[in-house]
């Protein structure tokens, strides 16, 4: 990662004490889930499995958790979700999230980082691409991070080459975008299924993601947690249009009490609050 962009990322990161991790329900937090228990030891014992309730495994040690892939408004967690309404709306200071180093909000939404929190703690913690292409093409699938490059308009065009090459200094990846059409990555999107969900039935994870293939591909574990998860926490999503053009709304004329808020689109807010 550029040294100037990693020196804005929140100092926590580079920790060396022990965090449980809280994961979600698709592969970019699983997937980043891997990378975190191999370079820094941390394990998923917390589980948000639909965005209205979370779930904890008897493994937890109690410590302080981080979000992985999550958009939580406090504490720790890794990010990609522009979360900011304008530029002067309040973020999570504790979240590691390109789009809040670079006050992405609706006034400049198209210029967003859409790409996958998983490359961006691969880049974080300098680890090397794998060598086989369709490895590479695979943690360009995930999240749509490739999308950006294909698309008709330029602010994307641009963003995804600014994240790749000038922040995340993956210019390998890149050039596999140059090299391969859009469809090809779509193709390896059904071939291991890598939109598939993680679920949770009668307290056990699971998953219709071709884990096997990811194995043998990338030379990891990918193994979903054993132990059964029990409900701890439940929360109310809520989906909320926004005035098309008016940007100066905060998230406090939203609602004071956001548990995890997200941008999905320019004028969509998508947020929960906990259930007390």
């Amino acid at each position: 990662m550029n040294l100037k962009i990693k020196e804005k990322i929140p100092k926590w990161v580079q920790d060396n004490k022990y965090y449980d991790l809280i994961m979600s329900n698709d592969l970019d937090s699983l997937f980043s889930c891997e990378i975190l228990k191999q370079v820094k030891g941390w394990q998923p014992t917390y589980f948000n499995y639909d965005f209205k309730a979370s779930g904890v495994t008897e493994d937890t040690t109690g410590q302080e958790t981080i979000g992985v892939d999550l958009s939580l408004c406090h504490g720790k967690t890794f990010d990609n979700h522009v979360v900011m309404m304008n530029e002067h709306d309040y973020y999570n200071v504790d979240s590691a999230n390109f789009n809040i180093i670079d006050e992405i909000s609706r006034e400049n939404y198209f210029s967003k980082y859409c790409g996958s929190t998983l490359l961006m703690i691969w880049s974080l913690y300098n680890i090397p691409l794998p060598k086989e292409t369709e490895a590479k093409m695979i943690l360009l699938c995930i999240d749509s991070t490739f999308k950006g490059f294909y698309s008709p308009y330029p602010l994307p065009q641009i963003a995804n080459k600014k994240y790749l090459v000038d922040y995340m200094e993956f210019p390998e990846l890149y050039e596999v975008l140059q090299q391969h059409k859009q469809y090809e990555f779509s193709q390896l999107i059904s071939k291991y299924n890598l939109s598939g969900k993680i679920k949770l039935h009668k307290g056990y994870l699971s998953t219709d993601i071709d884990l096997e293939g990811l194995r043998e591909l990338f030379d990891l574990p990918f193994l979903l947690p054993k132990k059964p998860f029990y409900k701890k926490e439940e929360y109310i999503s809520k989906i909320q249009q926004l005035p098309k053009g008016n940007y100066s709304l905060d998230k406090d004329d939203i609602s004071d009490n956001m548990y995890s808020v997200a941008l999905t689109k320019r004028d969509f807010i998508n947020y929960s609050e906990r259930v007390e």
